[in-house]
């Protein structure tokens, strides 16, 4: 059954703020602006493998000017920006079922660095406050991104574009 909250949520926002984001629907822009993530060296998102971190939660507790077990509590899933709304769910796919989840977390979607980004890792740009889990909090995020989150090119198409040459 449909709430009275549902339906206003509903009417409040435009077709295109309820569209899923567009990395959500296309690997490669997907793949583009998690790979920018990864590299670009005021994000650093990471670590590559969770089961085995290496020296990331060690590099990014010193740039954070913390200890390690601090750094290794701010996660995506404890992230400001980090959006597991039912909406959202919707949109990234998943071969089974929703929500995309394995031992370590969930799959959810980054509303800084446009992308799916799963809830174990991290990056220099965490910020404190999530995860988002309602679809008007979803929407807002969205509204306030909108040109970004529907563009169909990847956040620095030049480096897309370089990763592209070097893999041919």
């Amino acid at each position: 059954m449909i709430s009275l909250k549902q339906i206003v949520i509903e009417q409040k926002y435009s077709k295109k703020e309820k569209q899923c984001p567009a990395s959500t629907q296309d690997l490669f822009l997907n793949t583009a602006n998690r790979d920018r993530a990864i590299q670009t060296k005021h994000i650093k998102y990471g670590p590559l493998n969770v089961e085995e971190p290496g020296d990331y939660w060690k590099n990014i507790a010193k740039k954070w000017d913390t200890t390690e077990k601090a750094a290794r509590k701010s996660k995506c899933i404890k992230c400001t920006a980090f959006d597991v709304s039912p909406r959202m769910l919707k949109c990234i796919p998943g071969k089974t079922s929703q929500p995309v989840e394995d031992e370590h977390g969930i799959l959810g979607y980054c509303w800084m660095h446009l992308f799916k980004c799963h809830s174990a890792r991290s990056c220099n740009t965490w910020a404190a406050g999530g995860p988002i889990t309602e679809n008007e909090d979803s929407y807002e995020w969205q509204k306030r991104n909108l040109k970004a989150a529907l563009d169909p090119e990847p956040i620095d198409p030049e480096f897309s574009r370089k990763e592209k040459k070097d893999n041919e």
